[in-house]
């Protein structure tokens, strides 16, 4: 057996668990958040909620993408789509998460005067 016929399995599992692993550097940004603005933080309740919603409409991007990407050979496969279900847009969603609660890390910190 090939070494990436090994490797596959791994990397599906991987990549749709991707969104439960991005939670921790989320949290890690959010902590960084309240340490330098923390007279004007955002709570943490509308922080999960901006992440996930971004999660949200990040997903059919990747979606979309990943089953442009796996279908587009003419040896793909009827189950070609599944990469974007299971792969490309778990991973974007993820990818969407870490991105938006590092964007958040760059508001301007608290003045200490």
């Amino acid at each position: 057996m090939d070494t990436l016929a090994k490797l596959l399995p791994v990397v599906w599992i991987l990549a749709f668990l991707s969104p439960l692993f991005a939670i921790v550097p989320a949290i890690y940004l959010y902590g960084q958040h309240c340490a330098a603005r923390p007279k004007h933080r955002i709570p943490a309740l509308v922080y999960a909620l901006i992440l996930l919603v971004c999660a949200v409409v990040a997903f059919p991007f990747g979606l979309f993408f990943g089953i442009d990407l796996a279908c587009s050979s003419a040896s793909a496969s009827n189950l070609c789509g599944l990469a974007g279900f299971f792969v490309v847009g778990p991973f974007t969603s993820a990818l969407a998460i870490i991105l938006v609660g590092w964007l958040i890390l760059l508001l301007p910190p608290d003045r200490l005067s």
